[in-house]
C-alpha cells in the first residue's frame, strides 16, 4: 500500500492507548496483508515515528518506506502527489526529508500547511526540479487521480497535455 497515514497526519484517527498505536498500527498492516507500504502523511514526515514503525513492522516481515503526501500548486485544488523517498534520505541518522518538504512551502507555518487542505507553493514541475537537485532517489504516484485534487481532475481541459509537452519535448 503506497498510501498509508499516520497518527502524525492530522486526518488520522487513533482512538487506542498512546504506547499502543506502532504495535497496533503494525498489526493493522499485518490483518490487511500489506507486506510493503510507504507512510504518506499530508505535507509531513515524522522521521521518529517513521522509525518506530519500521522496526517494528520489520520484525513482522513488512517492508515500510518513507514518504509524503504532498499537494502541490497545480489546478483548482492542488494535485496530491505521493513521493516515495528512497533510504538515502535517512542516510547516517539524518532526516533530509522533513527540510525538503518544508522547502516546498516557503514562508509558510508548519501548522499552516501541515494537514490536507495544504497547499505548496510549487508546481508539480518545480516540484520534480527540487527533487532531482537533492541528488538521491524517488519516485511519484499521483493520489486519487479521479477525485477532487486528483491528477485528471485539477489537470483537466488540456493542462495535462501542457505540462508533459513543456517537461518533456
Amino acid at each position: 500500500d503506497f498510501h498509508l497515514h499516520t497518527k502524525a497526519d492530522k486526518e488520522f484517527l487513533y482512538s487506542g492507548e498512546e504506547n499502543s498505536f506502532i504495535s497496533d498500527y503494525v498489526a493493522g498492516l499485518k490483518t490487511s496483508e500489506i507486506q510493503l507500504g510507504v507512510i504518506t502523511n499530508h505535507n509531513k514526515f515524522d522521521v521518529d515515528e517513521f522509525k518506530a514503525l519500521r522496526k517494528k513492522a520489520k520484525k513482522e516481515e513488512i517492508f515500510l518506506l518513507p514518504g509524503v503526501e504532498l499537494s502541490v500548486n497545480d489546478g483548482a485544488n492542488g494535485i496530491h502527489t505521493l513521493i516515495t523517498f528512497s533510504e538515502r534520505w535517512l542516510e547516517n541518522g539524518k532526516d533530509y526529508i522533513s527540510p525538503f518538504i518544508s522547502s516546498m512551502f516557503p514562508g509558510t507555518a508548519e501548522s499552516e500547511y501541515q494537514n490536507e487542505n495544504g497547499r505548496s507553493n510549487k508546481n508539480i514541475l518545480q516540484v520534480v526540479e527540487e527533487l532531482e537537485k537533492v541528488s538521491r532517489d524517488y519516485f511519484l504516484i499521483f493520489a486519487h487521480v479521479e477525485q477532487r485534487s486528483g491528477l485528471w481532475k485539477e489537470m483537466a481541459g488540456g493542462r495535462l497535455i501542457d505540462f508533459v509537452s513543456s517537461r518533456y519535448e
